[in-house]
């Protein structure tokens, strides 16, 4: 199962992700952001970045719930910085809470903590060589993936959630169910190390959403047990792993703490270079400590959350607990290092060449692509890890170049003037249709050249107005369209020259009248026509009838004789 994944529906091409991205894990292919599992350093940073919401965080709540129904003896190892995640709760009311979604156990992750510090406390007087904190798992990806030559230097112990949970298997054997929540993303893939004894991670965003979901009245409390002491809650701010296991002000000065990944990325590159060596570094992914989590699903400040930790700190037992007998919480970090293919020197310049770069001073290095340079995205475009597109001064210029294309070799007229009337651009179909009757200048008028009335009260009302027929010089006759710009002050105004079309109108209408009075003519020659044969006819029969009546007179009377 994959920590983060990212929703291609929600992903809208924006590459903020990518841009965000301190590693250059994420790549784009198709215009559509895509995590490379192995360069990402889980550090979270992409899915609280995303605007959509497409990268989506694997939950094992569903998991812990189905062990829940199981009858299970559930255990949540609450990390330190719960206190700044929930400041609603006290720690006996999130307990209450957790009690009534079935929660057999809640036991702060400080106490796996304490044996942590102890074991740094050791390393920092025995160590010939400068010791990083391994308690942050994004911190051990950084190293094992991009500083695998300082694997050496990473502290060879578990985290404290590691070391926790074999503390609780020792204690309340191997069926009972432990589940890590914290604020830490990385969390959930250090959870399922074949090493760990951690059933289930989540995060302390999804801890949020589940009680919100069951919301229950009838809260039972699970039991507590074996308390922190107060130095190893302040473990989740900068500074609070030192804090809880070094004593003396003497080695201030070769102990470095340090937070937020880019600062830990130059750090460890100057250890790398030889430029520091000091004896311990405190090095922690999230700006301000792990109350910054990508995942503690809460929007206070880190002030604030630092404040809450410090409270909660104070608070507690100055009491330190005996080590468990029989555990072994030492670790071997593993190589991965980060591979990736060299493009020839050939290729990455035809790359730039296809973005308009052909000298370094075309290079702007602006870093919207999310790359440090023009040189180093072009070098991802060879690896398949983005696309020419992302440059942005790129795509601004192609997009303008076409815009200005069309504009330029438009057949309809196009002017831009402001709320004064002042002629701010034009292009050449508009010289052409006006300057028949004064020239077009910018600058100028455009009342000079156009009857500017109804573009007037088009700026007044602040509405589009279209298929405006209007008569210009020379007996041009133009479709109007007026365009108001009000957050820029300007005003388009397109004309459509349409004299051929209503010249065709109006012959084919002449046309018509004529077709109709000829038709006309031929109807009324045709009336006529059948009204002279019908009197002919009406003559013939007359005369016809009376030739019969003296015929049949004439032999009636021969017939008497």
């Amino acid at each position: 199962m994959k920590t983060i994944t990212t929703q291609k529906a929600n992903c809208r091409d924006c590459h903020r992700c990518m841009r965000s991205c301190p590693v250059k894990a994420v790549g784009i292919v198709d215009g559509q952001a895509r995590l490379i599992d192995e360069k990402c350093v889980q550090c979270g940073r992409c899915v609280v970045e995303c605007p959509q919401g497409a990268k989506q965080v694997a939950s094992h709540v569903a998991a812990v719930k189905d062990a829940i129904l199981a009858g299970r003896f559930v255990v949540i190892s609450l990390a330190p910085s719960f206190v700044a995640a929930f400041p609603e709760y006290t720690l006996p009311q999130l307990t209450a809470k957790l009690g009534g979604l079935g929660i057999s156990l809640v036991e702060e992750t400080a106490v796996g903590a304490e044996e942590v510090s102890r074991f740094y406390s050791n390393l920092l007087t025995t160590a010939d060589k400068p010791i990083i904190s391994a308690c942050c798992p994004v911190v051990v990806n950084v190293v094992t993936k991009y500083y695998p030559d300082l694997i050496g230097n990473l502290a060879p112990v578990d985290s404290p959630m590691l070391v926790h949970a074999k503390m609780l298997k020792q204690r309340l054997g191997d069926d009972a169910y432990v589940v890590f929540a914290g604020p830490c993303i990385a969390k959930l893939a250090e959870s399922r190390d074949p090493e760990s004894l951690v059933d289930a991670a989540i995060t302390f965003r999804q801890l949020r959403e589940w009680l919100a979901e069951e919301n229950k009245c009838d809260l039972v409390p699970p039991a507590t047990s074996v308390a922190a002491p107060g130095p190893v809650r302040y473990y989740p701010i900068a500074g609070g792993i030192l804090k809880s296991f070094v004593r003396s002000e003497s080695t201030a000065t070769d102990i470095i703490a340090i937070d937020g990944l880019e600062n830990c990325l130059e750090v460890l590159a100057a250890l790398r270079k030889g430029e520091i060596a000091p004896r311990f570094i405190e090095a922690l992914a999230c700006s301000g400590g792990c109350i910054n989590g990508p995942a503690s699903g809460c929007a206070d400040s880190v002030p604030a959350k630092r404040l809450k930790v410090a409270e909660f700190a104070v608070a507690g037992s100055a009491r330190h607990h005996k080590s468990p007998p029989g555990l072994d919480f030492s670790r071997r970090h593993t190589l991965a290092p980060v591979r990736e293919y060299m493009p020839p020197e050939s290729r990455i310049r035809e790359v730039l060449r296809q973005t308009g770069k052909y000298s370094k001073e075309d290079e702007k290095n602006c870093g919207a692509c999310g790359f440090n340079s023009c040189r180093d995205k072009a070098i991802a475009v060879c690896q398949g890890l983005t696309e020419i597109d992302t440059c942005v001064p790129y795509m601004r210029s192609k997009a303008e170049s076409l815009a200005n294309f069309i504009v330029q070799h438009s057949l309809n007229a196009i002017i831009v003037i402001d709320s004064k009337m002042i002629v701010q651009e034009f292009n050449p179909a508009a010289e052409k249709m006006l300057n028949r009757q004064q020239e077009l200048i910018k600058g100028g008028k455009l009342g000079e050249v156009l009857d500017c009335r109804e573009i007037s009260a088009a700026i007044v009302r602040g509405e589009k107005l279209t298929d405006r027929r209007v008569n210009i010089a020379g007996g041009t006759i133009v479709n109007e369209t007026i365009i108001p710009v009000p957050e820029h002050d300007l005003v388009i105004v397109v004309l459509t020259d349409i004299t051929a079309q209503e010249k065709n109108a109006r012959e084919l209408e002449q046309m018509k009248l004529q077709t109709v009075e000829k038709a006309t003519e031929i109807i009324n020659k045709q009336m006529h026509v059948a009204q002279e044969i019908a009197g002919l006819l009406g003559e013939t029969t007359a005369e016809t009838k009376a030739a019969l009546l003296e015929l049949v007179s004439l032999l009636k009377a021969k017939g008497k004789n």
